[in-house]
């Protein structure tokens, strides 16, 4: 049987981050990180768009990582790194085109106090709307 027209992509992620709002092990860790990295994912995409040339091979992502306290996320940014590989052999600028823009990504502060009172109150409303009364 013949593979050749099928197309293997290899996934790769960098991480970029979380605000720290949400602490593993407390008892409303999970309600905490929902609302935490739909802020978070709602700013980047918002403030800080896939530029057109790259929106084909990455995307923004909550990834969940094991820790010795139990589980947690962050957001990432997944690629495609045979791409990415491409671009480094054959299109230098565009490779690091990519790389400057994820630098400026990477260097975003998720934990800004802005960002911190966005999801405080964002955790509030849910908290207001989901409690028995």
């Amino acid at each position: 049987m013949e593979y050749s027209h099928l197309k293997f992509t290899a996934m790769d992620y960098l991480t970029i981050g979380s605000n720290g709002f949400a602490q593993v092990g407390r008892p409303d860790f999970l309600e905490k990180n929902q609302v935490e990295m739909r802020v978070l994912l709602r700013y980047l995409v918002e403030k800080y768009p896939i530029p057109d040339e790259f929106a084909f091979m990455c995307h923004y992502k909550v990834k969940w990582f094991t820790h010795d306290f139990g589980r947690y996320s962050e957001i990432v940014l997944i690629y495609d790194d045979y791409i990415l590989d491409q671009w480094d052999q054959e299109n230098p600028d565009k490779f690091n085109r990519f790389w400057n823009w994820f630098n400026d990504i990477e260097s975003v502060d998720l934990e800004s106090d802005y960002l911190t009172n966005d999801i405080r109150a964002m955790y509030q409303t849910y908290i207001t709307k989901n409690s028995i009364t």
